[in-house]
């Protein structure tokens, strides 16, 4: 669950600085993929980035780890997560 932990604080810090806009809707996509998809399905979704090879092979070893938290975990990380995309883009309306 520290893994689950790490990923919320890093959402929440770059979701909700005064200094960011709207939460882009491609990260908010890949994020939730990384909770819910398999690991095939996330690396269809990471390929459309223009990310060096070595990143993209180090979050799907990342998302192994992910793999292991049961469902029910996953899920609850993952609204956590829409809530604060939420809360994040309706402050800036």
């Amino acid at each position: 669950m520290k893994l689950a932990l790490s990923l919320l604080l890093v959402t929440l810090a770059l979701c909700c600085s005064d200094a960011n806009a709207k939460v882009c809707p491609a990260l908010g996509k890949e994020v939730i993929s990384f909770l819910l998809d398999s690991k095939a399905g996330f690396n269809n979704t990471i390929q459309q980035f223009d990310a060096p090879e070595a990143a993209k092979q180090a979050k799907l070893e990342v998302k192994e780890c992910v793999d292991n938290l049961s469902m029910k975990d996953r899920l609850a990380v993952a609204h956590f997560v829409a809530i604060v995309n939420f809360e994040c883009n309706k402050q800036l309306s």
